[in-house]
């Protein structure tokens, strides 16, 4: 499959950088280590691709760069693709530009780059503090590194930091997460995103539990868990705003957002995906691929799919209630000039049951039950 050159606008824009320094047991991101001549090659066809695709970035406000692990990049690269990001977009007009980073890529060489090109935003993949966790997930830092890497990003003026926490990592115990919470707090994160550790094909831990050697944890309990966390971080002056993400007033991931309602947006670099004229697509999970398609003068893609009006309401009330304040019925019908309540009948039967609640103009999962968001989405499937 191949797509040619972009004339849709798009608010967002993600780019895939798909390199590490080592690869962590949980991960099933399309990522690499590499040799620095093939990093070099790849950013060099990313900016290919980033002027294949530029005439449709008029209307950008954020932009992503995530992995792999974009840190990775030695800082000439680094500096390379922001400055030709630069020279395609109006840097004016990003209201949020962030990138993903490891806490022991944090130096004070990197932070001036991130400065000079407007990086507002650092997503630190931290995911515990505890080194027995940290051993299990296979992370190159320690509570150290973390602390001095938030140290250094508060001195360089990078408020906007947030802070990436993996929980149910075996039977651990929810005093040691708690501690986990707490330390991100109190080195500086104003965003939060808890995750659960998901057990994924083709990666280390998986297997590991093939072999015995390793356990998940027990969903009743990760439910427990989930439930605890909210109201820990609602103590602590955080608000959840999406069913893993939790931020200070004014320091949600507006970038994300895009996501959760449905808006377009641009994917560049190989396996990045993107969402563009109600069609979805992932450029192709292969160096070479991605070098041979841009070389043609075209993209080449691993799957596209054409969405139906019947689709793109689908995946509206699917994306849409991954959010705490769900959907609004207005929005709703004036996106696909019908009803939402009309459209899809079974609502009602969840309204009775108590997984949704209809207030107002807003259709959403009472906070209490997202972690059961599943058996509410399974129906728009």
């Amino acid at each position: 499959m191949t797509m040619t050159q972009e004339q849709v606008l798009a608010k967002a824009l993600y780019i895939h950088i798909p390199f590490c320094r080592s690869i962590c047991s949980y991960c099933d991101f399309y990522k690499m280590v590499a040799k620095e001549s093939l990093k070099e090659k790849y950013v060099d066809y990313l900016l290919k691709e980033i002027q294949i695709k530029r005439s449709g970035f008029g209307d950008l406000k954020t932009i992503y760069i995530g992995g792999g692990t974009p840190s990775s990049l030695n800082l000439l690269l680094l500096e390379k693709l922001l400055r030709g990001l630069q020279e395609c977009i109006s840097f004016e007009q990003i209201e949020e530009f962030t990138l993903e980073a490891n806490p022991n890529d944090i130096n004070s060489d990197l932070l001036e780059i991130l400065s000079k090109y407007g990086v507002n935003r650092i997503s630190l993949g931290v995911q515990s503090f505890s080194e027995r966790k940290l051993r299990v997930l296979k992370r190159g830092h320690n509570r150290k590194d973390v602390r001095k890497a938030m140290q250094l990003l508060k001195d360089y003026g990078f408020d906007n930091v947030s802070v990436d926490l993996i929980f149910g990592v075996g039977e651990e115990d929810y005093r040691t997460f708690r501690r986990d919470i707490n330390l991100a707090i109190r080195y500086g994160a104003r965003h939060l995103s808890p995750y659960t550790l998901i057990v994924e094909e083709k990666t280390i831990l998986h297997k590991l539990v093939g072999e015995g050697k390793f356990f998940e944890m027990n969903p009743d309990r990760e439910a427990r868990f989930y439930s605890k966390i909210q109201w820990h971080l609602q103590k602590k002056g955080f608000s959840q705003y999406e069913i893993s993400n939790f931020a200070k007033p004014g320091y949600e991931c507006r970038h994300n957002l895009v996501y959760w309602n449905n808006e377009p947006y641009f994917g560049l670099g190989a396996g990045a995906s993107g969402y563009l004229e109600n069609t979805r697509y992932t450029n192709v999970a292969n160096l070479d691929s991605y070098f041979k398609g841009i070389d043609s003068g075209e993209l080449f893609l691993s799957e596209t799919t054409t969405l139906s009006k019947t689709d793109q309401m689908n995946e509206e009330l699917m994306l849409g209630l991954r959010k705490v304040e769900g959907i609004s019925l207005d929005h709703f019908q004036t996106k696909f000039g019908c009803n939402l309540i009309s459209a899809f009948p079974f609502i009602e039967k969840l309204l009775s049951q108590g997984f949704l609640t209809l207030q107002s103009d807003r259709l959403y999962i009472p906070i209490e039950k997202l972690y059961l968001s599943n058996e509410v989405l399974v129906n728009f499937v």
